[in-house]
């Protein structure tokens, strides 16, 4: 699901999981008169259930910080977090990123 909000100086995207495991990426534009348009900058962060998070035991928790500890020293690539969205949801967001550019 995509929502779009925002007044006149913040613009704000919200992106949730489809699976429902509540995981959201949120897009954010800070209107400022004294900034020129090409330096305008956008925000993006990634929210994750603190539920869905801690529900792994012990052992693969540390497991799992081992391994994403390696990939970092290693200069591998490691994945935190993904995010499943449908056909009909990047239309929306498409047309959601078109006019917070605009505006």
């Amino acid at each position: 699901m995509i929502l779009a909000n925002g007044n006149k100086d913040t613009k704000i995207i919200k992106i949730n999981c489809d699976c429902g495991c509540d995981e959201e990426i949120q897009i954010k534009k800070f209107n400022d008169d004294e900034i020129k348009p090409e330096e305008m900058e956008y925000y993006m962060s990634i929210h994750t259930s603190k539920f869905y998070s801690e529900q792994k035991g012990i052992f693969r928790l540390i497991g799992h910080r081992i391994k994403l500890a390696f990939k970092m020293l290693f200069g591998k690539e490691y994945l935190l977090t993904d995010v499943v969205l449908k056909e009909n949801d990047i239309n929306d967001l498409v047309k959601c990123l078109e006019e917070i550019k605009k505006n």
